[in-house]
C-alpha cells in the first residue's frame, strides 16, 4: 500500500496479489477494505508491547528477589531463643565467641543485628518488671568477658607495673592496667594469669579476687573480672606476643603514692581501669601492706 506521488489528492495505489493488476481508489475504500489486515497488525503491536512489559517486570521482580537475599546475608534476621539457650547463637553465624545473654522473665525476643568474634550488637525485646510493658527496641551490645588485673612487683619498696598506652575509644594517653579477653574454655583467673604472661612475661606469688562487674547496666559489654597480682616478677624467656594488641604500650612503675595520684587525677580514663585500680587501694591500705 503506498501513495501516490501526488499526495494531495489522498488516492492510494493498491497492488493486489494478480500480477499487472493495479486499482486507484479513495483512502477510506482501502481501509475498509483492509480493516481485518489492519485491526490484526494493531493486535500483533499490541501483544508485543504486553511481552515487553512482562519481560520488564520479570527482570524487576528477579532484581528483587536477588536484592532481598544479599540483604538477608548481611542484616541478620530475627532469631528466637528459648531461655535455655545460652551457648550457641543459632541463625545468626556463630561468629561471636560468647554465650548468648537471655534473663529468665525478662528477654522475650532476640535480633542479631552485626558481630565479630569479639563482640556483637543486637536488639532485644524485653518485657519490664510491671509484667505488662514490652520494649521492642532495647539495645544490647555483647563483649567477650574479660579480665584486669593491678600488678604489684615483688620487692621493697613496693612498685605497682601499669602502662601508658593509646586507645582508639580515648583522647591522647590513658594509664592502663593489663587486661584481656576471657578464651572460651578458660576461667578468670586462668585468662588474668596468662594475660600477665603475655603483656608483661611475669608471673605472681598470690593473686586476689577483686570481684567481678557488669560495665554497663542497661547495654551489657560483658562481664569484667578484676585481680591484683602481688609478688610479681619477670620469668626467663620473651614476653608472647599478642596479635590482637594493635596499640603502642609503655611500662610504667609507680610508687603507691603515685598510683593514688594518678587514679585521683583521672589519669586511668577507661572506668573498669579505674575501678580495678581502686578497689585493689581500698583491699590494701597503705598501714596494712606485707
Amino acid at each position: 500500500l503506498k501513495p501516490h506521488n501526488n499526495t494531495r489528492s489522498r488516492h492510494y495505489r493498491f497492488r493486489s496479489n494478480l500480477r499487472g493488476v493495479s486499482i486507484d481508489t479513495k483512502r477510506d475504500e482501502i481501509m475498509a477494505m483492509l480493516g481485518t489486515q489492519f485491526t490484526s497488525t494493531q493486535s500483533s503491536k499490541s501483544c508485543s508491547k504486553r511481552r515487553t512489559k512482562g519481560i520488564r517486570f520479570a527482570s524487576i521482580f528477579l532484581s528483587c528477589v536477588l536484592l532481598s537475599f544479599f540483604y538477608s546475608r548481611t542484616i541478620k534476621q530475627y532469631v528466637s531463643y528459648t531461655p535455655n539457650s545460652h551457648a550457641t547463637v543459632l541463625g545468626s553465624g556463630t561468629k561471636f565467641k560468647g554465650s548468648q545473654f537471655w534473663k529468665k522473665g525478662s528477654t522475650l525476643e532476640v535480633r542479631t543485628l552485626y558481630e565479630t568474634a569479639f563482640a556483637r550488637a543486637q536488639v532485644h525485646k524485653v518485657q519490664l518488671e510491671d509484667g505488662s510493658t514490652v520494649v521492642n527496641d532495647w539495645l544490647w551490645f555483647d563483649e567477650l568477658d574479660h579480665i584486669n588485673v593491678l600488678v604489684e612487683k615483688s620487692g621493697k619498696p613496693s612498685l605497682f607495673v601499669v602502662f601508658k598506652q593509646m586507645k582508639y575509644a580515648i583522647e591522647g594517653e590513658s594509664l592502663a592496667v593489663v587486661g584481656g579477653m576471657i578464651e572460651p574454655g578458660e576461667t578468670a583467673l586462668q585468662a588474668a594469669v596468662r594475660e600477665l604472661r603475655e603483656e608483661l612475661n611475669m608471673e605472681a606469688d598470690s593473686w586476689v579476687d577483686l570481684g567481678s562487674y557488669r560495665p554497663a547496666a542497661n547495654r551489657g559489654g560483658g562481664m569484667t573480672f578484676t585481680f591484683m597480682a602481688r609478688g610479681a616478677k619477670n620469668i626467663s624467656g620473651e614476653a608472647i606476643s599478642n596479635k590482637f594488641e594493635l596499640e603502642r604500650q609503655d611500662v610504667v612503675y609507680l610508687t603507691r603514692e603515685k598510683l593514688l595520684e594518678a587514679v585521683l587525677a583521672g589519669k586511668f580514663k577507661e572506668i573498669k581501669w579505674t575501678a580495678t585500680v581502686a578497689l585493689a587501694l581500698l583491699k590494701f591500705p597503705a598501714s596494712t601492706e606485707s
